[in-house]
């Protein structure tokens, strides 16, 4: 997968074909998706600097999709405060995937009230409540 994060564009083969994308900057934040093409001349222009034989292509289809993520680009792991019992896990920003097998079990040793094998505490929500500094701690 190649990722140029000056601009979020990206690609990677899929099947047959290539699948491409890259995230709308103008994009309001929530839960909208519909799909227009105002995006692709800015997909257009990028694709122009990193991969412009894409450029040839045709577009066989296209969607629009969610991006979960968290003001500072880390996943939210840990137990609510109060009554009851509320684990969570999400904000992935699309690395839940490739660290869902960890966070599986960090969550079920969370679960049984067991330490985790690894320290989770900074991804902890308790993080946003105080204006803490943000800072994106894991790059792709």
């Amino acid at each position: 997968m190649t990722i140029d994060f000056s601009t979020s564009f990206y690609f990677h083969g899929e099947g047959q074909g290539v699948l491409l994308g890259m995230s709308d900057p103008d994009e309001t934040p929530g839960f909208d998706l519909s799909r227009t093409d105002a995006w692709l001349p800015r997909l257009s222009e990028a694709m122009s600097v990193r991969a412009p034989r894409l450029l040839e292509a045709d577009i066989a289809t296209g969607w629009a999709g969610l991006y979960e993520v968290t003001p500072d680009h880390n996943a939210l792991i840990g137990e609510a405060p109060g009554d009851g019992r509320f684990l969570y896990a999400t904000g992935f920003s699309g690395h839940g995937f490739l660290q869902g097998p960890a966070v599986g079990e960090v969550v079920r040793d969370l679960y049984l009230g067991r330490r985790p094998f690894v320290d989770v505490s900074a991804l902890s929500a308790e993080r946003f409540a105080h204006n803490a500094p943000r800072k994106e701690l894991n790059c792709v």
